[in-house]
């Protein structure tokens, strides 16, 4: 097989910085941004997908934006295909590609690339939609307990498609993810988590929430609504609980609380794959134990008693000069294998 495309990443929760991170690589690297975000690859999903406007890229070309519909479902294998496409335009035009967002499916799938399974047909993923989250997962046990020990009952976009994959073929999930493990890499990337204390993280969250209603969400939501009913793309963070005080289900007096609220807890999820799931995907992870890192803490704002199961992460503690210092040295090395740097937000 030829040597995997080499690419950057700037991943992490939602509110982190990755954005404007981003921004500063491509202008320092010489490199273009390809969208891994699931919301952002739908057009009209602006405000609250915090989608850059044209004026804010400050002239760096961003790819794998407004793939699709509003109305479309956003499709995993499209979004690789056409995310593959620009990671090799911008590769052969001798810059960097840098994969920016916070989907850590879409990632994967870019990285890690995706199992050779059948698509879904409709009546089989109505069949699945239809059940309960409990059922779902009941289900699967019994059907594949190596998949659903693997999954967390909770994980409902995961559990549906992989009871999903055994109504179509009648053979476990495990059996596809198995094979798939042991194929090499097309993509691989130097990935900088940008983390943060949870309590700076809150607060940058509680701001996002504020600054996208102040921003028109609501009138934004509202249009989409008109044009096309509910739909699919309208349950992600933001959307739904616009669309929830549009539809009278929530008071305005609640809107920004349940969307800081729900924007957290996701943020969470987040932090929790970036833990676990590199170590799955046998990518590096840094800083390792002989790595010169702090302790990132901060997490005063919180009760003691809730502030002691708090796990922190170990980061590298770099400036942004420092970091790209860094990046350029790995760069001018073979890479083979996915490398996770964990380093603290600026």
């Amino acid at each position: 097989m030829a040597s995997p495309r080499v690419t950057l990443a700037v991943c992490g929760p939602t509110a982190s910085g990755k954005s404007s991170l981003s921004l500063q690589l491509a202008k320092q690297l010489d490199g273009e941004v390809v969208n891994v975000d699931s919301v952002q690859v739908y057009q009209e999903l602006d405000i609250g997908s915090a989608k850059l406007s044209h004026a804010e890229r400050l002239g760096v070309p961003h790819h794998v934006l407004d793939i699709f519909k509003p109305d479309q479902s956003a499709n995993v294998a499209i979004f690789r295909e056409v995310a593959t496409k620009a990671i090799d335009s911008i590769s052969k035009s001798g810059k960097v590609p840098i994969l920016v967002g916070g989907s850590g499916l879409y990632l994967t799938a870019l990285l890690h690339g995706l199992a050779d399974v059948p698509a879904t047909p409709l009546e089989v993923r109505q069949a699945v939609a239809a059940l309960s989250a409990e059922q779902q997962y009941s289900e699967l046990l019994k059907v594949d307990p190596t998949t659903a020990a693997r999954l967390n009952p909770r994980d409902t976009q995961r559990v549906s498609r992989a009871l999903e994959i055994f109504r179509i073929t009648g053979k476990p999930p495990s059996e596809f993810f198995a094979r798939h493990a042991f194929q090499e890499a097309e993509v691989v990337s130097i990935v900088i988590v940008i983390c943060r204390p949870r309590d700076e993280l809150y607060r940058r969250i509680d701001l996002r929430a504020r600054q996208m209603l102040d921003h028109g969400l609501l009138e934004e939501a509202a249009e989409i609504l008109k044009k096309y009913g509910p739909l699919q793309a309208l349950e992600t963070l933001g959307y739904k609980q616009a669309c929830d005080y549009l539809e009278g289900r929530i008071s305005r007096e609640d809107l920004e609380r349940e969307i800081s609220m729900h924007t957290r807890r996701f943020a969470k999820r987040q932090m929790t794959y970036w833990r676990n799931e590199p170590a799955k995907r046998g990518w590096i992870v840094r800083p390792g134990e002989a790595d010169t890192a702090i302790e990132l803490s901060g997490f005063d704002e919180f009760p003691e008693r809730a502030r002691k199961h708090m796990k922190g992460f170990r980061v590298f503690d770099w400036n942004e000069q420092v970091l790209i210092q860094k990046i350029k040295e790995r760069l001018a090395q073979p890479i083979q294998r996915t490398e996770v740097w964990l380093v603290r937000g600026r």
